[in-house]
């Protein structure tokens, strides 16, 4: 199932990677917004895979922890 990260997840999870607010605001619009029940939501898989892709991560694969199931 697919994980939506709102605005401040998402800003929170690229901050702790290192992203600085211009990077971050990149990040978040080339993979797009979509809008649920009136919000603003980005896919967490779209993030991790463009954000991994930056240089000085080395490498390191960024993840959203999701809980396990119940």
């Amino acid at each position: 199932m697919t994980q939506y990260l709102d605005l401040a997840s998402a800003t929170r999870l690229l901050k702790a990677q290192g992203f600085n607010p211009l990077d971050i605001e990149c990040v978040l619009d080339l993979t797009g917004p979509q809008h649920r029940n009136g919000a603003s939501v980005w896919r967490a898989d779209r993030i991790e895979r463009l954000a991994s892709r930056a240089y000085w991560l080395g490498k390191t694969d960024i993840a959203v922890s999701v809980p396990a199931a119940a």
